[in-house]
């Protein structure tokens, strides 16, 4: 067994058991509200208590990735997330409960507590669900800014 698929068990154990967990993030499909290097709380919250604009984690082929809920939809007593990166085009696979790990509850920069509930973030979170194009197109022009070298 290799030290990732160790490591993967561990995570899925404990989030299993009830336990929180914090993962570094990577990547900018969230940006600017996660940033590489953020480190990130997830709790094992229940999917019922979920609402839109909420940032959630999700599994695909033993990778954890953490997206924002853009719908929530019930089908036969189950529920479905649509979600999306703040800076992608389209949204993800649908999540079920069998994809779900948990709801991002903190967040760390450079050591330092992030609110989730700022006035800013509370704005940030509803042009991202009623003006994803506009929020869109101005995230890859700063995230343009914030990496040169980044292809988009």
């Amino acid at each position: 067994m290799t030290i990732e698929e160790l490591s993967h068990n561990l995570r899925k154990e404990a989030i299993s058991k009830g336990h929180s967990l914090q993962t570094v993030v990577s990547g900018y499909s969230m940006f600017p509200f996660l940033r590489n290097g953020d480190l990130l709380t997830v709790e094992p919250v229940p999917m019922e208590t979920i609402k839109q604009g909420d940032v959630v984690v999700f599994e695909v082929k033993e990778k954890w990735i953490a997206h924002r809920v853009i719908e929530i939809k019930k089908w036969r007593g189950s529920i479905i997330l649509t979600l999306k990166g703040d800076t992608n085009v389209e949204p993800d696979p649908p999540v079920t409960i069998h994809n779900y790990i948990g709801k991002i509850v903190a967040l760390q920069r450079m050591n330092k507590n992030v609110s989730l509930t700022t006035s800013f973030r509370l704005i940030q979170r509803k042009m991202v669900l009623f003006q994803p194009r506009i929020y869109r197109l101005l995230m890859l022009y700063i995230l343009k800014l914030f990496n040169p070298i980044h292809r988009i």
